[in-house]
């Protein structure tokens, strides 16, 4: 279809493409009864579907579409008319300038928490507007929220709405499945708790500068957000970085209300305010600031940076994983036989079962880091390594059901190592929950990640770091070896 050729409905003059998703495509219009230019969607009809159920699939997009209309909040994207031609429905909206949070993440990087708070409660805002009227997004994800210039969000494409405790799209096409939430995966009812699942998983993204479930490809996306847990955050600070984590949780039901996220976002936007209104206003020039800093800085640091921003490091590839343990050294570590097994690429495990109940966990991850032009590989790897231990750092305590240590350091191992221990009570019990130490290595331009799990134990004890740290040294031998 030519945009500049086309006229929807007698009315709307289709001008240009502006994306395009699983649930349609939105182009840019002029309306040409009021002489305004207008967002149109453009919905997608699943091409498998029968004449009969390609007029059901068109009757259900129309009601659900006028059923979002009806919504009012300064941050929501108002739907003003549904087309149908043919089969086919089309969503005329009003059309926002500015650029789309994905946007702003790929083109400057992780957001500050205060920003990403505020962004939050914004979306937030409108989330509660749809549930309060018996509807639910389904598709809150950062290419679905807008910024404008004064770093304001508004949500968008409430045009796949649905009606609450719906099974939402019964045809597959809406929808992101990074960003869904594990029981709209599984073809459960939608509630509130979905989105608020899936508005986690966005400002995940927004703080950390990547998708909390990141995977080469849909069917192992949908796997990680069905069986794993994310990374945890490390950028997003205690308060912000534990929110997300209860909002990511499988179970809706342990999931924070929306008055509880409402509270935490508050008080986390709420923090040094005259820098965090700054932020709100002007984060995107970070990057310039940055740049203008690094020019105007010492020669000395120049002259490093000049000299040695071309070194690769000791590691041109990652090594595998699963060859930096013998099966014998983890079987050492876990008290019991195990075998090595690839879980993904860069990750190997090996897992200590009691019958068919997984009792212990031992996780190796390895990646490089490459020169970026005015850095070196070993220098990028020790900027990585100190913002992940800032970050971490600034986890520790106590948010919903998990405590978090301090971050410790661990000498003579590697270039520098530094371990941390978290315990997390299960959903269904305050008595017992699983204990992960976790140890993080570098060497030159290689990181190392070692994790040491305990399930359905009380608490997370001294020995679990001994062990961890015990991998650690046995990977960093073997790394050197």
């Amino acid at each position: 279809m030519q945009g500049d050729t086309y006229l929807l409905a007698r009315r709307y003059h289709l001008l240009e493409r502006l994306g395009e998703g699983g649930a349609g495509t939105v182009w840019r219009a002029r309306d040409t009864v009021l002489n305004r230019e207008v967002a149109v969607k453009q919905v997608r009809v699943p091409p498998q579907l029968t004449p009969g159920q390609r007029a059901r699939f068109a009757d259900r997009a129309i009601h659900e579409a006028r059923t979002a209309g009806r919504l009012r909040d300064p941050a929501i994207v108002m739907i003003h008319d549904v087309v149908l031609e043919g089969d086919q429905p089309w969503i005329i909206m009003d059309l926002v300038d500015g650029r789309s949070l994905e946007q702003a993440i790929r083109e400057y990087g992780p957001l500050p928490p205060q920003s990403v708070a505020r962004i939050g409660l914004s979306v937030l805002s409108a989330l509660q507007v749809a549930h309060s009227h018996g509807m639910v997004h389904q598709d809150v994800k950062p290419g679905n929220i807008l910024l404008d210039a004064d770093g304001s969000a508004m949500l968008t494409d409430f045009g796949i709405a649905v009606t609450m405790g719906g099974r939402g799209d019964h045809y597959g096409s809406a929808g992101s499945p990074g960003y869904m939430a594990p029981e709209r995966l599984n073809d459960e009812p939608s509630g509130p708790a979905s989105d608020l699942w899936s508005l986690g998983a966005s400002l995940y993204t927004a703080v950390e500068g990547r998708p909390p479930f990141e995977r080469p490809n849909p069917a192992a996306l949908a796997a990680a957000v069905l069986l794993h847990d994310p990374p945890p955050p490390v950028r997003a600070g205690r308060e912000l970085g534990g929110l997300l984590r209860a909002m990511l949780a499988k179970d809706p039901a342990a999931r924070p209300t929306a008055g509880q996220v409402r509270q935490t976002l508050e008080h986390v936007a709420s923090g040094r305010a005259g820098a965090a209104s700054g932020w709100r206003r002007a984060w995107w020039l970070v990057p310039v600031l940055v740049a203008a800093v690094v020019l105007l800085g010492a020669g000395g640091w120049y002259g490093w940076t000049a000299l040695n921003r071309g070194e690769p490091g000791r590691y041109a590839t990652a090594p595998d994983p699963c060859r930096l343990l013998t099966d014998a050294q983890a079987k050492e570590v876990l008290g019991g036989a195990t075998r090595a097994e690839r879980s993904r690429e860069g990750e190997c495990q090996w897992l200590l079962r009691l019958g068919s109940q997984m009792k212990g966990k031992l996780t190796v991850r390895v990646w490089t880091e490459r020169p970026d032009g005015s850095r070196g590989g070993p220098e990028v790897a020790a900027r990585r390594f100190g913002l992940e231990r800032t970050g971490r750092q600034a986890a520790a305590g106590s948010v919903f059901r998990e405590q978090v240590g301090e971050v410790r350091d661990v000498p003579g191992v590697g270039e520098a190592a530094f371990a941390q221990t978290r315990f997390e009570y299960y959903v269904t019990s305050r008595s017992s929950g699983r204990a992960d130490t976790t140890v993080l290595l570098r060497d030159s331009n290689l990181i190392a990640e070692v994790v040491w799990r305990r399930e359905d134990v009380t608490a997370a004890l001294a020995a679990d770091e001994k062990n961890a740290v015990t991998a650690t040294a046995m990977v960093s031998g073997a790394l050197r070896g």
